[in-house]
């Protein structure tokens, strides 16, 4: 059975409201989830801390040790967007691994959340479990990014770091391959690209593009064609076609 809160002076409700700042999630470890779909396929792969569901929402989601049904005005504290679903949780960030698999992608200055959250969503679609993004990426666990990847921040490895020069230069001790996507007169296309086995794709963002160090350090840069009317793509895209071409090439070479 439900508790219920009615008082946006609520300690749990407050709590929970806090993490709407990165500081605070940092602080606490822990991040807020918004969304019906977003919290039930959560659950599927965490347990969550705190389950907030709004008094009129007919949305099913499963009881929980710590699960409440609050208010709308309550709801509407706890939540950042400005037409909620009725239905929030708060969950544990995952805990960070060592990178163990063969496709890892590297993310330098990719600050817009949307295209960050869509970024892992695809990631994880192509078999790039292990994301590393610097300093200058937008916070993982913002309200919109976890929006953005849905329930697919349980399945990654998620790792942060300063900088990806010594990322970059490790994965290269380990026998990867570093891709970097840029326009530069010495790019090839990303379809007379031959990705190899243990993989590394680089993607900086829209603004700035890739860092002329970490450039200097990639084994291979290519580019993806356009209809020449076109300068870039969005970098979401550009990963999205980039990671698919390698799990294509790879799904065909073990046929």
């Amino acid at each position: 059975m439900r508790k219920e809160i009615n008082s946006i002076k609520n300690k749990t409700v407050c709590e929970a409201k806090k993490l709407k700042q990165k500081k605070y999630r940092e602080q606490t470890g822990m991040f807020l989830s918004e969304g019906y779909r977003n919290v039930l396929d959560s659950m599927k792969k965490a347990e969550p801390e705190t389950v907030f569901v709004q008094k009129d929402c007919n949305l099913h989601i499963p009881d929980t040790k710590n699960s409440y049904i609050v208010s709308k005005e309550v709801f509407a504290q706890i939540c950042d967007t400005n037409t909620p679903q009725g239905v929030a949780a708060v969950f544990s960030i995952p805990k960070e691994r060592k990178i163990t698999v063969f496709r890892v992608l590297l993310l330098h200055g990719v600050s817009d959340p949307g295209n960050l959250g869509t970024i892992l969503r695809t990631a994880l679609a192509t078999g790039f479990t292990d994301v590393v993004l610097d300093e200058r990426c937008a916070d993982i666990y913002s309200p919109k990014v976890v929006r953005s990847a849905m329930s697919a921040l349980f399945s990654l490895n998620l790792i942060r770091v300063k900088d990806l020069t010594d990322t970059v230069l490790d994965l290269k001790k380990m026998k990867y391959t570093v891709y970097a996507a840029a326009l530069t007169d010495e790019a090839v296309s990303v379809y007379d690209t031959a990705f190899s086995k243990k993989t590394a794709l680089i993607f900086g963002s829209e603004a700035h593009g890739i860092s002329d160090e970490l450039l200097a350090i990639s084994d291979i840069v290519y580019i993806i064609p356009m209809n020449s009317e076109i300068e870039s793509l969005n970098v979401a895209v550009a990963a999205g076609v980039s990671m698919y071409e390698c799990q294509r090439q790879n799904n065909f070479a073990n046929k």
